[in-house]
C-alpha cells in the first residue's frame, strides 16, 4: 500500500493550488486525478499545430477585475492576461424576432482571458510539484479514515489500489463527492444534504468554439457578443488570441433537452446556421468547429441533469469546517463565497484548505 503525508483529490486549480502551498510548507504530497491530465474543469485546445499557442478553451476561461488572487497567481506564474474584445456592437435577437445590433455597454465587469488558454495557468502551477506528485488516471472511490489514518481506495480500468495517509484534502466539486465517493465512517446527514444541494460549476454546460481564417466581425463593427433567447446558442462571444493568430467564436448552448438530445452533426449544424444569422454567411463555414459536453461527463456532472433557479449557492459554511478532528480539509470552487464557481474561489478554496491542513499539523 502506498503512503504519504497528504493526500490532494483532484487536479484541478484548487486542488493544485492546495498542494503546491503544502509542498511549499515541507509536506510530502501525493495528488490522485481520475481525468488523464491535470485542469480540472479547464480545457485548452490547441487549434494550429505548427502553433502551440495557437489554442481556445473549451472550458473555464474568464477572470474579472478585481479577481486579485488568480490574477496575482498567473502573475507568478509568469502567464500574461489580455482584455475580453469587446469593441463594437453586440448582437441582440429576443424570442424568434430578426437578430439585431445594438450597443449595449459592458457586458460584464471587465473580464480578461489567459494568454495559452486557462490549462495553461493549472499545468504551470502543477509543474511547481516534484515529479510523480501527481497521478492522472486514478479515481477516488473510497475514504476510510481510522485511528489518525485515511485510506483512499482508487480505482481505474478495471484495477483498484489505496493510498494511506495524514492528512487530506477533497478537492472536488461536492456534489460529485456525495455522489460518487464512499465514506466510512459516513459523513453528517446534513453535511451530505448540503452537498448534494450545491450545484457544480459547468456541469449544465455544453460550449462549441467555431475558428476562423480571419475575425471578419471585427472588420464590420461587431464585437462578437451575441445575446439571445431561442435558437442552441444563448450566448456568443469572440474567442480570438491576444495576438490575433487566433480568430473565433464561441457560446454556451442552451441546457434544454431539445438541443443537448439532438444528434452531433444536427446540433452542429443548427449552431452553424444561427451564427450565419448573425454575423454573415462567413460565420456558418469555420475552418474548425469543436464542442465540449460538460453535462455528459460523468466526472463533472452527476447522473441527474440539474439547473437550480436562480443563482448557484456556492460557500455554505459547511465547508469551511474541517472534518475528522481537523484531517480533512474541502477545497474546490464551490466550498467558497467569494469568486465561488470561478478560477478565483478555486484559488482561494486550495489556499484555505492549505492553511486549516497545516494548522492541524501543529
Amino acid at each position: 500500500m502506498a503512503r504519504a503525508e497528504v493526500a490532494v483529490i483532484g487536479a484541478g486549480l484548487s486542488g493544485l493550488t492546495a498542494a503546491v502551498a503544502l509542498h511549499g510548507a515541507g509536506r510530502e504530497v501525493v495528488v490522485l486525478e481520475a481525468r488523464p491530465s491535470v485542469g480540472g474543469r479547464t480545457s485548452t485546445v490547441v487549434v494550429d499545430e505548427d502553433d502551440p499557442g495557437a489554442t481556445i478553451d473549451l472550458g473555464a476561461t474568464w477572470l474579472w477585475a478585481g479577481q486579485t488572487h488568480v490574477l496575482a497567481l498567473a502573475a507568478d506564474l509568469g502567464v500574461a492576461t489580455f482584455p475580453q474584445y469587446r469593441t463594437g456592437r453586440a448582437v441582440v435577437q429576443e424570442g424568434d424576432g430578426p437578430p439585431t445590433t445594438a450597443d449595449i455597454g459592458p457586458f460584464t465587469p471587465a473580464e480578461f482571458r489567459l494568454e495559452g488558454g486557462a490549462q495553461g495557468l493549472v499545468k504551470a502551477l502543477g509543474s511547481r510539484l516534484p515529479e510523480g506528485a501527481v497521478r492522472t488516471g486514478v479515481r477516488v472511490v473510497g475514504i476510510g479514515y481510522e485511528q489518525g489514518t485515511f485510506t483512499v481506495a482508487t480505482g481505474s480500468e478495471g484495477s483498484s489500489s489505496s493510498v494511506e495517509v495524514e492528512r487530506l484534502v477533497v478537492a472536488l466539486p461536492p456534489r460529485l463527492v456525495a455522489t460518487t465517493i464512499e465514506f466510512a465512517p459516513g459523513l453528517d446527514e446534513e453535511l451530505v444534504t448540503v452537498m448534494h444541494r450545491t450545484p457544480t460549476w459547468m456541469a449544465t454546460a455544453l460550449k462549441g468554439v467555431a475558428v476562423y481564417e480571419e475575425a471578419f466581425w471585427r472588420a464590420e463593427g461587431l464585437s462578437g457578443l451575441a445575446i439571445c433567447d431561442s435558437g442552441p446558442l444563448r450566448e456568443v462571444h469572440d474567442g480570438g488570441s491576444a495576438d490575433g493568430t487566433v480568430a473565433a467564436l464561441w457560446g454556451f448552448v442552451s441546457p434544454h433537452h431539445d438541443y443537448r438530445d439532438l444528434d452531433v452533426g444536427d446540433r452542429i449544424d443548427a449552431t452553424l446556421a444561427q451564427l450565419g444569422s448573425y454575423f454573415g454567411p462567413a460565420a456558418a463555414d469555420p475552418v474548425r468547429y469543436l464542442e465540449r459536453n460538460w453535462s455528459r461527463e460523468d466526472l463533472t456532472n452527476d447522473e441527474v441533469f440539474w439547473i437550480p433557479d436562480g443563482p448557484l449557492p456556492c460557500g455554505d459554511p459547511a465547508f469551511a469546517r474541517p472534518l475528522f478532528g481537523g484531517r480533512l480539509a474541502w477545497a474546490g470552487a464551490e466550498t467558497v463565497k467569494q469568486g465561488g464557481g470561478h478560477l478565483e474561489g478555486a484559488v482561494i478554496a486550495g489556499r484555505r484548505a492549505a492553511a486549516q491542513v497545516l494548522e492541524g499539523c501543529n
